[in-house]
């Protein structure tokens, strides 16, 4: 598998992404949010995706240049319909927002709907540790994407339904949950059939509801499902996921699963929120809290197994330290793909 440095791959993603018809604004966004999901150790958010936008643009799911439209607004908060852009330009500038409105009023949440692929979430909830504020994400395929079962069935009804969390840290990187309500997400599955991989056991079943770990599965004519988080025992997994839906489909109007939902051409739900730590407390004195905790969370005795714990978000950070030093791996299927243009 090729081996590309995160600037070469970032400058690739770019010209496709301009060619396509996007911005210069927006295919710098884009290309920087998918390198730095291979960055993370996130490539299901990664690179893979730039022929999905292509072929979104050419079909019209994806209307580059669009004019997002704020349909109200007040203090704390509003709504935005994202008119089919970008979903990491529409999720950027929305968080942006809500950053800038919780500095002035303490919260603020800001719905969107309409959007494309909202990308890697805890890029959105970074955005917003690393303004100082707590942020929080979820998304849903606005009643679309309909990857997973719920808990108890065996007939995909829920889409992956992403939650990011993000909180500033003392140290070199921002405390991060980012997690699909679902057991994985459903580009890693994806992931794995161009790599020509299982995926790990507990995390799909087929038609009939029993347990696989072929990949295919989940994309045959008679599909499988996701399973939600927790797997086999997932009834906390489906009621995160099913609340998710509740923000970012129902709150944002966006739309929430139905027989009705299931068009490929239905667009994304975003939520987002933002907490102006200062309001609540000094924000040295939260970091130095936070830290604390993460610190005396570090010290117990690693498990059979593990070299040591690690504290929300220091994964994707180790995973940034190594791939830029010893640069990005794609799949052979992903590079060919990125090369025909």
């Amino acid at each position: 598998m090729p081996q590309v440095t995160p600037l070469e791959l970032s400058q690739l993603c770019d010209s496709i992404l301009r060619n396509a018809g996007a911005t210069e604004r927006e295919a710098k966004i884009v290309s920087r949010h998918l390198v730095d999901a291979n960055l993370t150790g996130h490539d299901s958010h990664g690179a893979m995706r730039v022929m999905q936008y292509v072929q979104e643009i050419e079909t019209g799911y994806i209307v580059p240049g669009t004019t997002v439209n704020v349909v109200n607004e007040w203090a704390t908060g509003a709504v935005v319909d994202a008119t089919g852009v970008f979903g990491q330009v529409a999720c950027l500038d929305a968080m942006q927002q809500a950053i800038n409105k919780a500095k002035d009023t303490g919260v603020a949440s800001i719905a969107v709907r309409s959007s494309g692929h909202s990308g890697r979430l805890g890029t959105y909830a970074e955005t917003a540790a690393e303004a100082g504020v707590l942020g929080i994400t979820m998304a849903n395929g606005g009643g679309a994407g309909q990857w997973v079962t719920p808990y108890g069935g065996c007939e995909r009804r829920l889409s992956t339904n992403p939650i990011a969390i993000g909180a500033p840290s003392a140290g070199d990187f921002p405390y991060l949950v980012d997690i699909s309500t679902s057991v994985a997400p459903e580009g890693k599955v994806r992931d794995c059939l161009q790599k020509g991989t299982p995926v790990p056991a507990g995390w799909l079943v087929d038609h009939d509801g029993n347990p696989t770990t072929d990949p295919s599965q989940l994309y045959a004519e008679l599909s499988g499902a996701l399973l939600p988080f927790g797997g086999l025992s997932g009834h906390k997994g489906f009621a995160l996921g099913f609340m998710v839906d509740v923000f970012a489909g129902a709150l944002t109007t966006a739309g929430c699963p139905g027989p009705e939902r299931t068009s490929s051409t239905t667009r994304s739900g975003l939520f987002m929120m933002a907490v102006d730590i200062e309001r609540f407390t000094p924000l040295n004195e939260f970091r130095q809290r936070v830290t604390e905790m993460a610190n005396y969370m570090k010290s117990s005795r690693p498990a059979a197994g593990f070299d040591s714990v690690l504290v929300p978000g220091e994964p994707e950070h180790l995973h940034r330290i190594k791939k830029q030093k010893h640069g990005i791996t794609l799949p052979d299927s992903v590079w060919t793909d990125l090369n025909r243009f």
